[in-house]
């Protein structure tokens, strides 16, 4: 069989033995029933969790993503597209790994998870990295908590979604979280969001309906928080920890109206005098919700 297997054999490797069995190939497969992933996964094109599917992946999970571009345009061509449902959920000391294949990985090596009115989608204790994005969710809810995202060129991005983000490290992205609201809402907090080229990237049609508060900010090598072109209103984020409390110092680090006159603005109120501490949002909430 090579480096090709059915989705039936490799759904019999996944549900065998876990001493010692090689990884599962699969390439351009659909998932259109309940399938659960476990051991190491490697993934050549797209598999597509179907409508009627549903991908249940357990802790420890390596699901690696070999670098393939078949268009040409220096974006990796593996993704995971999940239209069903999937529920990836690691532990403390297990998580669930999302990685490129490459000998030298780097952004882009691959595409994205990417939930598309998607009828659940969970994501608890993962690491995803190296990708175009780690995450995008679309027309859907889903819930993204005690997570990693680094090395993505996108590490969380959202549109026209009710999303919960909350408890994630994120961080050493092109962005750390982008977004464009579209009627869409939210919760994201409890968050590092740390060390990315721009920290939360505003691209466009946000009404200031998600809230995004009690995140730690900061440390961004361009801008905290950057407007998209045709972000005209403005974005509020309260009660941050933006490394100062400082008005001056804060404000300059978006990039906004102050900028170009044709964006909304930024605003900061109430901004925190020390870090969040992520790991105790789900006690500081009284559990997760979306």
């Amino acid at each position: 069989m090579g480096r090709r297997l059915s989705l039936l054999a490799a759904l019999l490797v996944l549900g065998g033995c876990a001493a010692a069995r090689p990884a599962a190939i699969l390439e351009d497969a659909v998932i259109a029933g309940e399938a659960v992933w476990s051991g190491e996964v490697r993934i050549r094109g797209i598999v597509t969790v179907k409508k009627g599917g549903r991908l249940t992946i357990l802790p420890g999970t390596r699901v690696v993503f070999e670098k393939l571009d078949r268009d040409g345009d220096g974006i990796g061509d593996g993704e995971l597209l999940v239209e069903g449902a999937l529920v990836a959920k690691g532990r403390p000391g297990e998580p669930i790994l999302f990685t490129s294949g490459a000998d030298r990985p780097a952004r882009a090596d691959w595409k994205f998870i990417y939930l598309d009115f998607a009828r659940e989608g969970v994501l608890e204790q993962v690491v995803a990295e190296y990708a175009y994005s780690g995450i995008q969710v679309h027309f859907c809810a889903a819930s993204i908590t005690d997570s990693v995202f680094r090395h993505n060129v996108d590490g969380v991005r959202f549109s026209t979604a009710r999303v919960e983000v909350a408890g994630n490290r994120i961080h050493d992205n092109t962005h750390g979280i982008r977004y464009e609201e579209r009627r869409g809402s939210g919760r994201v907090h409890h968050n590092d969001i740390v060390g990315n080229d721009v920290g939360i990237f505003v691209v466009t049609r946000a009404e200031d309906r998600t809230s995004i508060e009690e995140n730690n900010v900061t440390g961004n090598l361009r801008y905290n928080v950057k407007m998209g072109l045709d972000q005209a209103g403005d974005v509020t984020f309260p009660r941050t920890w933006w490394g100062t409390v400082d008005p001056a110092e804060i404000a300059g680090t978006f990039f906004d109206k102050t900028f170009d006159p044709a964006l909304g603005r930024v605003r900061a109120p109430e901004p925190l005098a020390a870090p969040v501490a992520i790991d105790t949002w789900r006690h500081a909430q009284g559990g997760s919700g979306i």
